[in-house]
């Protein structure tokens, strides 16, 4: 799995969001948890963009996420890694 990342990106477009696009209310995941449920690589391009503290909090919640909004636990499975490219 890829995103491309930008000077904006922040932790809600990494992590998940709970508003859909069209108004509708629910949780939209994002790029992080979709790779770690689905146990695949996450190559994160253009992260050299990212602000330092949202690359490091993306490291550290990649090894045990839980997201509040949806109270879930995903812990990564043995083919889930982050790629910082």
């Amino acid at each position: 799995m890829r995103h491309t990342c930008t000077a904006n990106t922040d932790l809600d477009e990494l992590i998940g969001i709970e508003a859909l696009p069209s108004g509708a209310r629910g949780f939209q995941y994002g790029p992080v948890p979709l790779a770690m449920r689905a146990n695949e690589e996450l190559v994160l391009e253009n992260s050299e963009v990212l602000s330092a503290p949202t690359a490091a909090k993306v490291r550290f919640l990649a090894r045990d996420l839980f997201i509040a909004e949806t109270q879930e636990h995903i812990l990564p499975g043995t083919g889930f890694r982050l790629v910082l490219a």
